[in-house]
């Protein structure tokens, strides 16, 4: 049962899903190249970076919180599988909708609670980087919002229904 099967395939849907592809890639490549930074500054140049580990910190926050909404793309969540056995098809259609209706939920009202965190931090910023905070702790709400996205997405088109495959995930 799908209202629009094509939703998770279109444009906006496949650029927002590409965009936040590239951001975790480029997060990732750069913590690596920080903390290699920060080994050879340490070891070789008997030196530290003061800013490093706190750069590294921040940008695990958004990597996690977008990480987070690459795996409700792709249907990687927990999930009780065995349900689907045990209820039949279209009982387990009905508990996964209202499983995804709470993720939606609790996620509306972490971004709502998170814009405001960030926002009373608008005059702080960061010891060693001098990182304005509410760029770090904006990551909550903009990976809460981008998880409630794609639930929907995938409530919409019916492709919640069908579980990702790890293999396919990391190769596609």
């Amino acid at each position: 049962m799908s209202f629009y099967p094509s939703l998770a395939q279109s444009l906006p849907v496949r650029v927002i899903r590409h965009a936040t592809e590239i951001a975790v890639a480029v997060l990732v490549a750069g913590y690596a190249a920080v903390i290699c930074l920060q080994v050879f500054y340490r070891y070789v140049l008997n030196d530290s970076l003061v800013w490093s580990e706190e750069l590294v910190r921040y940008g695990l926050l958004w990597g996690v919180m977008l990480g987070a909404a690459l795996a409700s793309d792709r249907n990687a969540q927990v999930a009780l599988e065995p349900l689907r056995s045990v209820l039949g098809e279209r009982a387990y259609f009905v508990v996964q909708w209202i499983a995804g209706l709470m993720i939606i939920l609790f996620c509306l009202v972490t971004a709502w609670y998170g814009w405001d965190y960030a926002d009373r931090l608008s005059t702080m910023s960061s010891p060693a980087s001098q990182i304005p905070m509410p760029y770090v702790f904006s990551s909550i709400p903009i990976g809460c919002l981008l998880i409630s996205f794609f639930v929907i997405v995938h409530l919409i088109s019916g492709s919640h229904r069908h579980r990702a495959d790890p293999e396919k995930s990391l190769h596609s």
